[in-house]
């Protein structure tokens, strides 16, 4: 077997895409050209990998995903992918596009593949990039006129001239960007059960904060859910805050108190009422109900009462059952009505396989870090097995949290992220189309803020502080006006993959630090 497939068989698509249950993606595939594996100009390869080995290849690494290889002519291909783009999820194309550059623009996630050592003139990479042909207007006249284009490339040593870890690192490139269509297949799956604070809540109304004289557009919620349903497929499926207090009033006490015990048998510490825990565990089966009756796989709630009375006793922050209760079993959710931060939550799910942390963000300049906060953080940070030590604690925001034993005091967790491990700090925001992000390092905050008062008891329960460079740039780039004051948080460096899936998306990416 040639080098590059007992190197490429190493490498295995292993990322659970657990919302997936549809089916598997749909990738037209075609071979534009031999790959340099002809006589042509120059010899015959020493050794070559074929269309089939390539082919071969992929299917064994991208579980999932169909390839729909195309056996016709490359003008038919154009007129079946035109055709029939709702057959299709994406377009793989593998070769030269040179004369004729129509099944790259169809609209669909494309990647267009360089056969290393062809000619590249079939590789029009700026205007792949672009979509636009102004640049040529002054030389050349008619064509097409190509709109936004949905191309990422890739390239494959086929004719095995690098070193093999440079090879494989070429597949690898390909694979990972195989995975991310699949990723913008499957967020079409994605339903948000959305419980409402009040029947005349605005969706996502705390977190972008402006001018108090100014208020949002007329029609605000329609439009927020069009464009959700628009750039990801998304379907948001509100639900007035009667049917969660009703769901609540059913909920079996017994396994309520069930749950709470395993809650309180798992967590290093317990400084919350048990009855206080249990008013969550019912919660969270209240959720649960409303999220199977609807069919929803995600989860977006301001809901603060279990009876809307607003009594102190009724008081209710979801935060723990969503971390302890649905992240835990790979269900998204996010306890402030943020469907954009939440479907945040659902990509990073999909192509890593780990939860993240919705958060208002804090930046100190002076000590370059970025500060994280909520009264929720995931347990599960790496997406696995592993728990990272919590304490369930009484809410930050409740007006008796000092006193545990109240009936109000609430929930909140704290738990750690590790230290040294890379972040990945970012949001979505569909009214402009726009992903934005930076990366830092996580850093024990308590060597840091070490002055007279416990760094757990300044402000949210949940902390994640991370190192980050460039922050006079990104604090600049502030405007809760338009980019809101909250964030995700997500274990790893995601810039690559963030930036690639903004394209597949049709939407931009902004590095804030860069």
């Amino acid at each position: 077997m040639k080098k590059i497939v007992s190197l490429i068989f190493l490498f295995v698509f292993t990322v659970s895409l657990s919302l997936s249950q549809s089916g598997n993606t749909r990738l037209f595939t075609v071979f534009t050209s031999s790959g340099c594996g002809c006589t042509g100009s120059g010899g015959a390869p020493m050794t070559f990998t074929t269309h089939e080995e390539v082919l071969d290849m992929l299917k064994r690494s991208c579980t999932g995903v169909d390839f729909v290889k195309w056996e016709g002519s490359y003008a038919a291909a154009c007129d079946e992918v035109k055709n029939n783009l709702s057959a299709y999820d994406g377009v793989l194309i593998i070769g030269r596009i040179s004369g004729d550059y129509r099944l790259a623009f169809t609209g669909l996630p494309t990647i267009v593949v360089y056969n290393l050592f062809e000619f590249m003139d079939g590789h029009p990479y700026d205007l792949m990039s672009s979509g636009r042909l102004e640049d040529l207007r002054n030389m050349l006249k008619g064509g097409t006129d190509y709109g936004e284009p949905r191309i990422l490339t890739a390239q494959l040593d086929r004719r095995n001239l690098c070193t093999p870890a440079v090879t494989e690192a070429m597949f690898k490139d390909l694979v990972n960007k195989i995975k991310l269509i699949k990723v913008v297949d499957k967020l079409k799956e994605t339903r948000i059960l959305m419980v409402k604070r009040d029947r005349n809540e605005v969706i996502a109304s705390v977190n972008y904060r402006g001018d108090y004289n100014q208020s949002f557009q007329p029609g605000h919620n329609s439009v927020y859910i069009k464009n959700i349903k628009e750039l990801f497929g998304a379907e948001i499926i509100p639900v007035e805050p009667e049917e969660f207090y009703e769901a609540y009033r059913n909920t079996d006490v017994k396994k309520a108190g069930r749950v709470a015990e395993e809650w309180i048998r798992a967590a290093r510490s317990v400084e919350a009422s048990r009855d206080e825990i249990i008013k969550s565990a019912r919660g969270y089966l209240a959720l649960e109900t409303l999220r199977e009756k609807y069919n929803c796989n995600a989860i977006s709630t301001h809901i603060r009462s279990v009876t809307g009375s607003g009594d102190l006793k009724d008081l209710y922050n979801p935060g723990l059952g969503l971390e302890l209760g649905f992240k835990t079993r790979g269900i998204q959710a996010v306890c402030q009505n943020y469907p954009d931060i939440l479907i945040g939550q659902v990509m990073a799910y999909l192509m890593t396989g780990r939860p993240s942390m919705l958060g208002d963000f804090i930046y100190d300049t002076f000590n370059s870090t970025a500060i994280i906060l909520h009264c929720g953080i995931p347990v599960n940070p790496f997406g696995d097995e592993r728990r990272i030590p919590y304490t369930i604690r009484t809410h930050a925001e409740s007006p008796v949290r000092d006193l545990p034993g109240e009936p109000g005091s609430s929930t909140g967790i704290t738990a750690e992220w590790p230290a040294g491990e890379s972040v990945t700090l970012w949001e979505v925001h569909p009214h402009t189309r726009e992903i934005r992000l930076h990366t830092g390092e996580i850093v024990d905050g308590k060597l840091i803020y070490s002055g007279g008062e416990d760094l757990d008891n300044v402000m949210c329960t949940g902390k994640i502080i991370a190192k980050v460079d460039n922050l006079e740039k990104i604090r600049k780039q502030f405007k809760p006006y338009l980019y809101g004051i909250h964030c995700n948080a997500t274990l790893g460096d995601l810039r690559q993959e963030l930036n690639d899936i903004a394209v597949l998306l049709g939407m931009k990416a902004t590095e804030t630090d860069r």
